[in-house]
């Protein structure tokens, strides 16, 4: 099977996501506002899926319990875009009435860089349930998934701990899309150092990096574009539910068209008696 110890990675992931959102979100989880809620728990709980699905396809006997996570993820995923929805809203918001000066400053670059994971999460996932048959292509794509959700917690690690990077105050704020960029690079190079280990094998690999080059050149250049405050104010004060609606409605085709996708094709009746 492919991937043998790629479990190992996910629980890395695992632990950055816990140490990196542990001040602003799992330490307060009683006053998170509930857009926070909606992306942390569903992003957690598929990070596990994924930890559990890499571990089970290792095991014949593991095989039946692989297939029914890999079942529900179809019900999760619809969650899982809607949660990022819920996080574009509540930047938007936050934007409009301007309760956070980090919002201010990188309203944009955040609404624009969760646009394309969003994006990625789509593409990676549909890929994944349309070549579910072919083993390499279904693990490396759905492998790509917490990858996507890097960046995010080990940009607040870096700002907490690391210097250069670490945010005293209003003047280092600059610091923190920083963070993210170099955590962006670091995940380039975890791509890198899968290709060439698995080479063509790793391809779906290589679709994520193109979706994280994406999110590096936007979010680094495109942060003050007029259009982007456009985005922001529409948003802002379109109701909540309606933005983390359309997330889900999103996932949920997503899941759908994926499954169709992936299925066997139908072998007609009478050309499957035909004598060969």
């Amino acid at each position: 099977m492919p991937y043998p110890r790629a479990h190992y990675y996910v629980l890395i992931v695992i632990a950055v996501i816990a140490a990196g959102f542990w001040p602003s979100y799992f330490s307060v989880l009683d006053s998170s506002p509930w857009q926070f809620h909606a992306h942390g728990v569903i992003a957690s709980l598929w990070v596990v899926m994924v930890a559990a699905q890499s571990w089970t396809a290792h095991d014949k006997a593991r095989l039946s319990l692989h297939r029914a996570v890999g079942k529900t993820s179809l019900i999760l995923f619809p969650f899982l875009i809607a949660g990022l929805f819920a996080i574009i809203d509540r930047t938007a918001k936050g934007y409009v009435t301007n309760d956070d000066p980090v919002r201010m400053m990188f309203g944009g670059a955040f609404v624009i860089g969760m646009a394309v994971a969003a994006t990625a999460y789509v593409t990676v996932y549909y890929r994944a349930l349309k070549y579910r048959r072919k083993i390499w292509v279904h693990s490396g794509y759905l492998l790509t998934t917490p990858l996507i959700l890097f960046e995010s917690p080990f940009g607040r690690i870096l700002n907490r701990f690391v210097e250069p990077f670490v945010v005293h105050g209003p003047p280092d704020f600059g610091r923190i899309l920083t963070a993210i960029l170099w955590s962006m690079a670091l995940e380039l190079a975890f791509i890198a150092a899968v290709w060439v280990k698995y080479r063509q094998k790793a391809a779906p690999f290589l679709v994520a990096g193109g979706f994280i080059v994406a999110q590096m050149v936007t979010m680094g250049l495109l942060n003050d574009l007029p259009i982007l405050k456009v985005v922001l104010d529409i948003i802002g004060h379109t109701p909540g539910a309606l933005v983390w609606l359309t997330g889900f409605a999103i996932g949920a085709l997503t899941s759908w068209a994926g499954w169709q996708a992936g299925k066997r094709p139908t072998v007609p009746i009478a050309a499957a008696a035909q004598p060969a």
